[in-house]
């Protein structure tokens, strides 16, 4: 997969992003709101079968196959965070995933990663929406979901589980439409 954006480039996750990926999910907030990143990945080689699986699915335009795609900078191919989608197992959803670099954060390149995924998975799709759901204490993120477009429909607090990955109660649920 390959999509360009104005300063960047979505691309599949190659073996030579092993250092920089593992960089960015030990920082605090993604190891605060997408822990399992971290958890699993002690050293960069941890990434290697993750990589080496993302690579088999290069082709593949199923958007409700969790995958997670490179976000690079356009000028110099530097991974700076990551976007993606699947299948949301508790809600039966589509959901949109991405987390970036501290060091680039701030500067609308989540919500223009969030954007071009979203186009593309609107014209390899018949979906009728994708999903966010986000931790009610990352603010940050639920910035960056309304700048891409993302409307709040709810806040919501599960009854007998907690999501994945939320350190808070309750979690705030978002959709984007396609285009009519």
């Amino acid at each position: 997969m390959y999509i360009e954006t104005p300063r960047l480039i979505i691309r599949d996750l190659e073996q030579g992003d092993k250092n920089q990926l593992f960089h960015i999910v030990w920082q605090k907030n993604v190891v605060r709101f997408m822990k399992d990143w971290s958890e699993n990945s002690p050293e960069p080689e941890s990434f290697r079968g993750y990589i080496d699986w993302h690579q088999t699915q290069k082709d593949s335009t199923d958007v409700y196959k969790n995958k997670r795609y490179a976000v690079a900078l356009k000028e110099s191919n530097l991974l700076i965070g990551m976007v993606g989608m699947g299948l949301e197992d508790t809600l039966n959803e589509v959901e949109m995933a991405y987390f970036m670099d501290e060091a680039y954060q701030g500067n609308g390149y989540a919500t223009e990663a969030l954007n071009g995924l979203f186009e593309w998975c609107m014209r390899v799709s018949e979906l009728p929406y994708m999903i966010l759901t986000i931790d009610c204490a990352n603010e940050a993120s639920c910035r960056v979901a309304q700048k891409a477009g993302f409307e709040l429909f709810e806040k919501r607090t599960p009854i007998g589980h907690k999501q994945p990955n939320m350190v808070s109660e309750s979690y705030y649920y978002y959709r984007r439409y396609r285009k009519k």
